[in-house]
């Protein structure tokens, strides 16, 4: 019973991220996994679903409620060494737009267990809505991927406006600059940007948005 109402929310929050994100949708995601969760409180997974589907309805208070179970259930483990050098490794070189006030205040790596990649996530100030909204940060996602046995970048991918960006200049900019990858970051309107992300054909950019954006000339920023 406990699997099915589980299965049940994932269906509903996979529908909702795959077509349209209708509110509907996700709120019958969550009346789901609050009745998992409610038939298995020490389930962590079925905590974190519950509070991303929160997360994605923009009702923090909850979400956040939910992620400290979470953390409580599972508290985070003290990277190994291998683990710490491997992120410094690999970590981008942030390039930000010199008018920028917003601060970077944390920054969160999180190596895949089984694929060569690592996430480094970017948490900047954002004091424009906090504390009213409790969302502390804006945030934003790098990826490395990297090949073990040669030690080299093979892949630079950035979030962008519900795109992931990917350039072969970025990979070959690491290469150049002892495996760290340049991203360019502006908080808010754009976000992070691979190496030479403006020469991107259109529909690399806007495949997956149903409006075109106005994007600025970035290397002209920098």
């Amino acid at each position: 019973m406990v699997e099915n109402y589980f299965e049940k929310g994932e269906k509903y929050r996979e529908t909702y991220e795959a077509h349209g994100r209708n509110l509907l949708i996700l709120n019958k995601a969550i009346e789901n996994y609050k009745k998992a969760v409610k038939l298995n409180p020490d389930n962590v997974l079925y905590h974190y679903r519950l509070g991303y589907a929160y997360h994605l309805m923009r009702r923090l208070m909850e979400a956040s409620s939910e992620y400290e179970i979470v953390l409580k259930l599972d508290p985070p483990q003290t990277p190994s060494e291998e683990f710490f050098k491997l992120s410094l490794k690999y970590a981008p070189r942030i390039f930000l737009n010199p008018k920028e006030y917003f601060k970077l205040k944390d920054l969160v790596a999180v190596i895949h267990p089984i694929k060569p990649i690592i996430a480094y996530n970017l948490f900047w100030e954002d004091d424009i809505d906090y504390p009213g909204d409790n969302d502390p940060s804006d945030h934003e996602v790098v990826w490395i991927e990297f090949n073990k046995s040669k030690g080299k970048v093979t892949g630079v991918y950035t979030y962008f406006h519900q795109v992931i960006l990917s350039t072969e200049e970025a990979v070959k900019g690491a290469d150049l600059h002892d495996q760290r990858a340049r991203i360019n970051v502006e908080w808010g309107g754009h976000g992070s940007l691979p190496l030479r992300w403006e020469k991107l054909h259109p529909e690399a950019i806007f495949e997956k948005i149903g409006k075109r954006i106005k994007i600025k000339n970035m290397a002209q920023r920098y």
